[in-house]
């Protein structure tokens, strides 16, 4: 099956969607949700090739952009959706993310811990 490169929604509709996806995903099912830092690039860095003649190709280094920004990912099993924040809107992003995941969060279930017997030793 080949998968489709989804465009990367804005913010709003991001979490919008996100909100649909925790809402399905309430009663059965789980939602995967990744952060990671996004620089911009669309194609991997180019590595040094073997040239025919025996020697290594020079590889010009890819520029490092002049900020970075926030790739997130979120998955369940039959959708994915994926934006990018900018610097300058992480601090509003996140702070709006947090109180999402706050109220979305209450149906966790609370583990149980096995209680450990202790042995008295005898004398």
């Amino acid at each position: 099956m080949l998968m489709m490169e989804q465009p990367r929604l804005s913010t709003d509709v991001f979490m919008s969607e996100l909100t649909l996806m925790f809402h399905n995903a309430r009663t059965h099912g789980e939602v995967t949700v990744t952060i990671k830092r996004y620089d911009g690039r669309t194609k991997p860095h180019p590595k040094p090739r073997k040239l025919k003649n025996g020697k290594m190709s020079i590889v010009e280094p890819l520029p490092e952009p002049e900020e970075y920004s926030c790739l997130l990912r979120a998955k369940t099993k039959d959708k994915k959706i994926s934006t990018v924040v900018s610097a300058s809107d992480a601090l509003r992003f996140q702070l709006q993310f947090a109180q999402f995941l706050r109220s979305n969060m209450d149906g966790l279930k609370k583990e149980k811990k096995a209680k450990k017997k202790v042995k008295k030793a005898t004398q």
